[in-house]
């Protein structure tokens, strides 16, 4: 009859079926032979009845009752238990049990694991904290030479998020965005020489902490975010207008919000026709639709010199009627100029803002039950996506090895030995960080849910 427990060095003597669980009486097969202390003889001094939970059988939580022998060493008075190489060492429960805990922990919430296995929650929540840092010393990211900052909002709370622009890779997520908490992480960044260029959105505090640990570094401010400005510019627009509408219109012009936002050359014909009917409406909203394209064009010219005349151009030209919605859009340019314009140095793609934007959308449809630990965890640690940016690299390399010299008298090992050097395959597997876009398709396709 096949063993109950399967577990090494361990063998079942009862298994009790109580309805919704086992239980199972089990010896040890281990004897200690001498003292670890003092290498001399031991003998046996009582047992302890230990109880250890295991992973579940059947749908049921299975509880291990073990009768564990003690002994005592004769000469120097130390006293040790059978050692049960089957069980976890920092907790009464099967290293199989804490592998299937780690295995879960990233896809379930602590709450549903306990009731599952039988372990209290906050036990899991340690099992998960070992887990996540033995994952911090195995898995380190290559730093990037072009750095993003961006954020993410999660549980209620906007999280910086640290991207490998060229890789198109999160590098980390941190619990805030404060400007304290980025200074300390990037003080203690690995390798942060490596850092030649970094990308951001519009908001002061990432371009102060580039300056504060980055000094010299191109800092761009990221396309996405700079063209966004000129979008809720005209929504002001749009929102001040719906407010006066009876109901009916009021709708149309939320549903139609999506013509106002897109470029013109995009637009198609029943989508111009609409465009046409509400500027022909509303002036100030046709002023508007045209401020936000000319704001736009500023980054079709080909060379550094024709963008920043346009905006010049652009800033001038503004329609008194609706500089108002567009003041913030105004004195973003102006505040961001020479990092607005890095952009013809170094012209970053926004894929790596729309793949984050696409991760929000994602994290949201999650729902609650997650902390912000098991949500980095989950996205950090991602295999799958890992590999998309993983990179192996084989090389040459002279190691010295140690080998038999005949020529020396046979007087001592060590005089027999000499160092000849040889090459050797060396195979190295550099890390980049889980891909943006794997990620997004993962939450789209609930796997993280």
């Amino acid at each position: 009859m096949p063993d109950f427990l399967h577990l090494p060095n361990l063998l079942t003597n009862n298994a009790v079926d109580n309805g919704d669980h086992y239980i199972v009486e089990a010896e040890g097969g281990l004897v200690p032979t001498v003292c670890p202390a003092c290498h001399n003889t031991l003998y046996r001094h009582g047992s302890q009845r230990q109880t250890y939970l295991d992973t579940p059988v059947h749908g049921k939580r299975v509880f291990i009752e073990i009768d564990r022998k003690r002994y005592r060493c004769k000469v120097c008075g130390k006293t040790l238990f059978e050692p049960l190489p089957a069980m976890d060492g920092k907790r009464l429960a099967t290293i199989r049990l804490v592998q299937h805990i780690e295995r879960h922990c990233l896809r379930k919430t602590f709450a549903e694991l306990s009731r599952e296995v039988g372990v209290d929650d906050k036990t899991i929540r340690h099992i998960f904290d070992d887990y996540v840092a033995r994952l911090k010393e195995t898995v380190v990211f290559e730093t990037p030479e072009v750095l993003g900052i961006d954020e993410l909002k999660i549980i209620g709370q906007y999280r910086a998020m640290i991207t490998n622009v060229e890789k198109l890779a999160l590098f980390d997520m941190l619990p805030t965005r404060n400007k304290a908490d980025l200074i300390a992480y990037f003080k203690t960044m690995p390798c942060k020489d490596k850092v030649k260029i970094l990308t951001m959105d519009l908001w002061n505090v990432y371009r102060q902490v580039a300056q504060d640990q980055f000094p010299g570094r191109m800092v761009v401010a990221d396309r996405f975010h700079v063209v966004r400005m000129a979008n809720d510019s005209i929504e002001k627009v749009r929102e001040g207008i719906r407010k006066g509408l009876e109901t009916k219109d009021r709708i149309k012009l939320k549903d139609d919000r999506f013509v106002l936002l897109s470029r013109e050359h995009n637009l198609s014909d029943n989508e111009r026709a609409k465009l046409e009917k509400w500027t022909e409406m509303f002036p100030a909203l046709g002023a508007a639709y045209k401020t936000k394209e000319a704001f736009h064009d500023i980054y079709c010219h080909q060379s550094k010199d024709d963008a920043m005349k346009a905006a010049q151009e652009w800033l001038q030209s503004v329609d008194k009627d609706v500089a108002w919605a567009f003041r913030e859009t105004m004195g973003g340019l102006q505040s961001w100029w020479t990092e607005i314009f890095n952009h013809y140095d170094y012209p970053a793609s926004n894929a790596c803002t729309e793949s984050i934007n696409n991760i929000a959308k994602g994290m949201n449809r999650m729902g609650r039950g997650y902390s912000f630990d098991v949500i980095r965890a989950q996205l950090l640690f991602d295999d799958d996506a890992r590999k998309d940016t993983r990179t192996t690299l084989r090389k040459k390399v002279r190691k010295a090895v140690p080998v038999m010299d005949e020529g020396f008298a046979l007087t001592s090992i060590s005089s027999m030995m000499t160092t000849r050097y040889q090459w050797v395959d060396e195979v190295q597997t550099i890390e980049h960080g889980p891909y943006l876009p794997t990620l997004a398709r993962k939450l789209e396709a609930g796997e993280f849910a």
